[in-house]
């Protein structure tokens, strides 16, 4: 299967389109741009089909729907990163308000001032933010499908042949560099090496091991090797997903696939941290460049790294009930083991609330702690 998949993704990357957007049936939009694409596509194609805004919800979700911001088409890969973030200046400016983040302060809310001094030091770093051309060409863009899991793939269970992928319906048309990945069916949920001469063993104490520590090392084991032969598959048979994958943690690509939403979604720190290292490694990402146009001044480093401290401790809970209860970082979990979670849960947040010295640190592991209780439905 994981064959089939990633000869589905050769070819959808084996077509390179001019411009980022999405796909439409010309009849409904019929003043749209052309599809242009090489190597080209027929005419019937051409005369069916044509381009136009992006569908993702990150830029329809609530006040969204209503304003009037660039969903594209875009001519290139730097007006695509440029439009993500003054999208979102647009949304704050009209709907933000101060709120707080314990994070950072147990006092003083996080203003949406702020977040609109980070926008601006965003589009100044922009330019870095597109990768050099290489001959892999991870630029143009490329229709991808974003939501690569089992209940969208159809298999014949006689011929174990992929029959259909279904949910194609927020496809899109964007650099490769922006939108490659690991689907969700291959992807490890934990930290994969990057060396695909070296694979997952079991620890050496494994058979005196109780079996269900067995079967969750077997799991883990099963699933990293799942990733990895991915993408040993993806380096042979498709070299230019695998040129895009090699800049998934690349500093300069890391704001634009934070930026949407940044503000709705709490992710102001990650926006933040990923802006902070493109201006700590300027000097090697822009070799023969002026000096760096942004800065980060001594108080907002202080509170930086502080608000990195307090979010260390909440990445090791995350990680704990990752690795030793499979419980993912938005607490979802089958219903059969519910209860079970439940009450470690309740243990360990008594445990971080507990060995907390003093009253203010009691408040902040309190606010701090990532599974909280909600209303919500």
């Amino acid at each position: 299967m994981i064959e089939q998949v990633v000869e589905i993704e050769r070819k959808l990357a084996s077509t390179k389109f001019v411009k980022s957007g999405c796909i439409y049936f010309r009849e409904d939009i019929p003043d749209s741009d052309a599809l242009v694409t090489n190597p080209s596509l027929c005419s019937s194609i051409l005369e069916r089909f044509t381009l136009g805004p992006l569908v993702e919800k990150e830029l329809w979700r609530g006040e969204k729907v209503s304003m009037d911001i660039n969903r594209g088409p875009y001519e290139g890969p730097q007006e695509f990163v440029e439009a993500m973030a003054e999208n979102e200046k647009k949304f704050i400016e009209a709907h933000a308000r101060p709120r707080m983040n314990y994070a950072r302060s147990l006092t003083e809310p996080e203003s949406p001032d702020e977040m609109l001094d980070l926008l601006d030091r965003y589009l100044q770093l922009a330019p870095v933010m597109v990768p050099p051309q290489s001959s892999d060409d991870t630029h143009s863009p490329t229709l991808w499908h974003p939501d690569l899991h089992l209940d969208n793939v159809f298999v014949d269970p006689e011929s174990k042949q992929i029959t259909r992928v279904i949910d194609f319906q927020s496809a899109a048309l964007l650099p490769l560099f922006y939108q490659c990945g690991v689907p969700t069916m291959f992807r490890h949920q934990g930290p994969v090496s990057g060396d695909m001469t070296i694979w997952p063993k079991r620890p050496e104490n494994y058979q005196s091991l109780e079996q269900d520590e067995k079967e969750m090392i077997d799991n883990l084991i099963g699933s990293e090797c799942l990733q990895k032969y991915y993408l040993a598959i993806t380096h042979n048979k498709n070299p230019r997903h695998w040129a895009a994958l090699q800049l998934q943690d690349d500093v300069r690509t890391q704001p634009t696939c934070i930026v949407q939403n940044v503000w709705k979604d709490c992710d102001v720190f990650f926006l933040r941290r990923a802006l902070i290292r493109i201006v700590q490694g300027w000097k090697d990402l822009c070799l023969d460049s002026d000096p760096c146009p942004v800065s980060f001044n001594e108080q907002e480093m202080a509170l930086f790294a502080h608000e990195e401290e307090n979010r260390g401790y909440v990445s090791e809970i995350l990680t704990l009930f990752r690795n030793n209860w499979r419980l993912p970082p938005d607490g979802s979990i089958e219903s059969a083991r519910f209860d079970e979670i439940q009450n470690e849960l309740t243990r360990m947040r008594n445990a971080f609330v507990g060995a907390a010295d003093n009253e203010e640190d009691r408040l902040l592991a309190e606010k701090l702690w990532p599974y909280q209780d909600t209303t919500d439905i």
